[in-house]
């Protein structure tokens, strides 16, 4: 453990001594969104939107990364109820160049999920709260500061763990995996 500990330090240390200007970035995207898992399995595919999309760099390798993405689904036997999932996300970025693209690693952990559903009578029903883990990769397109665009390909696997109704919270234990994968495009700017 120490020696692993010790690799990961001196990794750290030679990334940060060889650091270039520090860049950040903000963006947004859009995409189509597949759920999946025991809530998901409901559900028919829809859009996926990335309200922000934060990243900082400290080198040109390591940086951290901050996400507020919605995706919005209706149920496949019963379209006038709809369900929209949000996910606030955070982690660090790995990047690789690849050719004249770079490659961008983020796993991320869920800070907060909430789904909320709609039902045929226009009353908002329930709202679902969890947490989870997201393996966010995207492809970007233009280096230096100004504008450059990518190809996003994320996986959000989570649980709601508890659900509010009425006023009321209860914790939910049975049946509340919750799972997305999302193809989309963004355009960002580099600062």
């Amino acid at each position: 453990m120490k020696k692993l500990f010790t690799i990961i330090l001196l990794a750290f240390a030679i990334s940060f001594s060889h650091a270039q200007e520090s860049k950040a970035y903000l963006g947004i995207g859009a995409g189509y969104a597949m759920p999946g898992g025991d809530v998901g399995d409901e559900l028919a595919s829809g859009i996926d939107l990335q309200f922000v999309n934060f990243g900082y760099r400290f080198s040109e390798t390591w940086g951290l990364t901050v996400n507020l993405t919605s995706s919005g689904h209706v149920y496949e036997d019963y379209e006038d109820d709809s369900v929209g999932v949000g996910v606030l996300s955070a982690g660090p970025m790995i990047s690789f160049p690849v050719g004249k693209m770079t490659w961008d690693v983020k796993p991320q952990y869920v800070i907060s999920m909430a789904g909320k559903t709609s039902t045929d009578s226009g009353i908002d029903d329930a709202t679902w709260k969890g947490s989870g883990f997201v393996l966010a990769n995207s492809l970007v397109f233009g280096e230096g500061k100004g504008f450059a665009w990518s190809v996003n390909l994320d996986y959000l696997s989570g649980k709601f763990t508890e659900v509010e109704y009425d006023g009321e919270t209860w914790d939910v234990e049975e049946d509340n995996d919750f799972s997305k994968f999302s193809v989309g495009v963004g355009v960002r700017y580099n600062f």
